[in-house]
């Protein structure tokens, strides 16, 4: 019974934070994207890397965060980056890379991982990284479309 009030709760409250929004702009960098406003901070990085934030219900987590290239390219970032999530045990079953920008997801049991990348300034690369329930899917549609949208790197290269 309590299961299922946390997935109505979820469906109900989700197409909410559709509607508000809040600018976030990473200065250490240089990426900026638009967060749920009733996500809360739940840690912020000392270095300046970026935030995870949760759901007012607790059941999704939001990951903004930039980091310095590991790989030689930004495709090969992308291809290491789902390859330490299956190994995590998700199973990616959508990937769509790009030269500027990458997007995939996958499940994990009864959860939903969905990861867009911006390759950044010097060879850096801006994630954001959603996790929240399948039981959500059509009630985070919307949410993950903005984020989308709004994640870019927000200053030019010099």
């Amino acid at each position: 019974m309590i299961e299922r009030f946390v997935i109505l709760l979820c469906i109900t409250a989700a197409p909410a934070l559709a509607e508000d929004w809040r600018p976030y702009a990473n200065a250490r960098f240089g990426y900026a994207v638009d967060l749920p406003a009733n996500f809360t901070i739940a840690n912020e990085a000392d270095n300046g890397d970026g935030m995870t934030l949760k759901s007012v219900d607790g059941t999704a987590e939001l990951r903004v965060f930039g980091t310095n290239r590991m790989e030689d390219s930004f495709a090969a970032e992308i291809k290491g980056r789902i390859e330490m999530n299956k190994q995590d045990g998700w199973q990616i079953s959508y990937s769509k890379p790009s030269k500027t920008w990458a997007s995939y997801s996958g499940t994990r049991k009864d959860r939903i991982l969905y990861v867009r990348a911006v390759a950044l300034c010097q060879d850096a690369t801006g994630y954001l990284m959603l996790e929240y329930p399948k039981a959500a899917l059509k009630a985070y549609d919307p949410v993950v479309q903005h984020l989308v949208k709004t994640l870019a790197a927000s200053s030019r290269c010099q």
